[in-house]
């Protein structure tokens, strides 16, 4: 009793309440890119805390976070753009938000590879045949005269460490780098010959979740959203202090940084979500993969109400 009594008195005394426990938020990526930039400063600038949120980003192979995701291991993935192709075949899952408006990859080549079309017959690195790094390679390559299908030869390599390992060994001829392998790969004197969000835009690096997080925890995805929100207008709006934090999260000098930095500013989202032409490229990939996909509606893939609401909120 004289506890208690005294915890009142304290609460009294002081004009605050004792501390209200973080919600735990797991947020799964399948790999520690640049490309979440947004997520790293919401984290790094204490945007989860100011939620109230205790964020874990586990690394997870996309099939696994999407088994984590629809079991309730995880709360979010970032694989948004897997997460489309299994709405569309009924998983009840939705994109809530993108960091980037279109793809962040850079074709790179061997020093003596000058230009596009001395690709041809060429082997050209690639993660897995089928996914959005392929079709937005394919789609870049045709794009500067060469037929993908007979042109070039691409290889199934996997994980960006292993494709670029595979370049720098003269394995392969080209890959896709990302930042910072695209910076440090040209340190190394190799060749940028094209930045692939010129060629084609769709959004990318995007976040999703199931129907039943979003109608059950409304108000934490929301608080999440948030901190990602600000996250993004931080990077789009304060580029040096943004620098600074990829030094620290990526372990690179500033110059790495500062490059890899611009790299990244090509495709930051404006608002975090999607236009419905980006949307589309997707769903029309997907429904030329799969014939019997027919006409899907947006809603079914993305919800961005929550969002916008913040949007507004904050312009307020």
């Amino acid at each position: 009793m004289l506890n208690l009594v005294f915890l009142i008195g304290f609460i009294f005394a002081t004009g605050s309440s004792p501390a209200t426990a973080a919600d735990r938020v797991k947020l799964a990526l399948p790999a520690k890119s640049m490309g979440y930039l947004p997520l790293f400063i919401a984290l790094h600038r204490g945007f989860f805390k100011d939620e109230a949120i205790d964020i874990e980003i586990p690394m997870m192979l996309p099939q696994l976070a999407h088994n984590a995701l629809m079991s309730g291991e995880v709360d979010y993935h970032g694989v948004a753009d897997s997460a489309l192709r299994l709405a569309a075949r009924g998983a009840p899952l939705k994109a809530i938000f993108f960091g980037a408006m279109r793809p962040n990859y850079f074709l790179m080549a061997k020093p003596q590879v000058k230009s596009v079309s001395e690709l041809r017959g060429k082997l050209i690195g690639m993660v897995r045949f089928g996914d959005t790094v392929e079709l937005a390679t394919r789609i870049a390559l045709s794009r500067e005269g060469l037929d993908p299908q007979k042109d070039a030869i691409p290889i199934m390599i996997g994980l960006p460490t292993t494709r670029v390992a595979a370049l720098a060994a003269g394995s392969i001829d080209a890959t896709i780098a990302v930042p910072p392998d695209n910076v440090l790969l040209k340190q190394k004197g190799f060749r940028e010959l094209l930045f692939l969000g010129d060629a084609v835009e769709f959004p990318s690096n995007g976040f999703a979740t199931t129907d039943r997080q979003l109608s059950e925890k409304r108000d934490l995805t929301k608080r999440t959203l948030r901190a990602l929100y600000r996250g993004l207008t931080f990077a789009r709006e304060r580029p040096d202090d943004s620098i600074q934090i990829i030094e620290r999260e990526w372990k690179v000098d500033n110059a790495v940084a500062r490059e890899s930095y611009a790299s990244l500013a090509k495709s930051f989202s404006r608002d975090g979500m999607a236009s419905d032409a980006g949307i589309k490229f997707h769903l029309q990939q997907i429904q030329t993969l799969d014939k019997g996909a027919g006409d899907i509606s947006l809603n079914k893939f993305v919800d961005f109400r929550l969002l916008e609401e913040i949007r507004r909120e904050m312009l307020k």
